[in-house]
């Protein structure tokens, strides 16, 4: 590959996507069609001054399409004004693409409505250059190339960084501290006990016979009266003690007649 061939490989990426970016109907294919014809104009974007020109006394093709006669003068007037050099990359991409949106515009739509690179490599030709020779072979070169660089520059992966391992979780070495589990919540209290109603408290053994007598006459719960007796209650334990004192009185009689 020539020096040529490598500089226009290394300026093609930029320029096509410049391109894609002022003309949002066009594709790569448009782009490096535009592009493979300025490549042949200019030998690979370098060689700007026509070295033979056809016109006897002109000064000939400049630039990357090769600008002639009102169209050269024209480009020089656009860098005298915006205060370029007419040889570089800025003035000649910026003049470019002041043609194509302005005096030049039908091109975008005629180059976008051909089939195939090969297609939109010719209808730039005619609606933009206008050669008087053609070569289109030599131009559908430069605009494979370019396609081919472009393609190389945007489909190249960057060499990404190692994935880092995943972190295992592992159980805590035996020095190490870990969250200690919540402590069981304790036992509930037994409820307490409650007196049932209705039912009298069993009265302890020997105090049979005499609690009874006294539940006998209406003293329901007489252990409670003789442990707690209340003063409205008290006469009634006095009369209670006097009738089982009788009754007892009489069964012993009872007892002695009866042997």
């Amino acid at each position: 590959m020539t020096k040529a061939q490598d500089n226009f490989r290394a300026k093609a990426p930029g320029i096509m996507d410049r391109l894609m970016a002022e003309f949002p109907l066009w594709d790569e294919f448009d782009a490096a069609a535009d592009l493979g014809n300025l490549g042949h104009e200019s030998g690979g974007l370098v060689t700007l001054q026509e070295k033979n020109p056809t016109a006897k006394g002109s000064k000939g093709g400049y630039g990357w399409p090769q600008w002639t006669g009102p169209r050269r003068r024209a480009y020089e007037a656009w860098c005298r004004k915006n205060k370029l050099d007419p040889a570089g990359d800025d003035a000649n991409l910026g003049y470019h693409l002041a043609e194509l949106h302005g005096e030049y515009n039908g091109v975008i739509k005629k180059v976008h409505a051909a089939k195939g690179l090969e297609a939109k490599v010719k209808a730039f030709e005619l609606a933009y250059e206008g050669a008087g020779i053609k070569h289109y072979d030599l131009r559908n070169q430069w605009a494979r190339l370019a396609l081919d660089a472009w393609l190389n520059a945007h489909t190249a992966k960057p060499a990404g960084k190692p994935a880092s391992a995943p972190s295992s979780a592992k159980a805590p070495d035996d020095g190490q501290t870990s969250q200690a589990a919540p402590a069981p919540s304790p036992a509930p209290l037994p409820p307490p006990s409650l007196p049932i109603p209705g039912k009298a408290e069993e009265p302890a053994p020997g105090r049979g016979l005499f609690y009874g007598l006294l539940a006998l006459f209406g003293f329901g719960g007489a252990g409670g009266i003789l442990s707690r007796p209340e003063p409205d209650q008290l006469g009634r334990v006095i009369v209670g003690g006097v009738a089982i004192a009788a009754i007892a009185g009489l069964y012993f009689w009872y007892r002695r007649r009866s042997k």
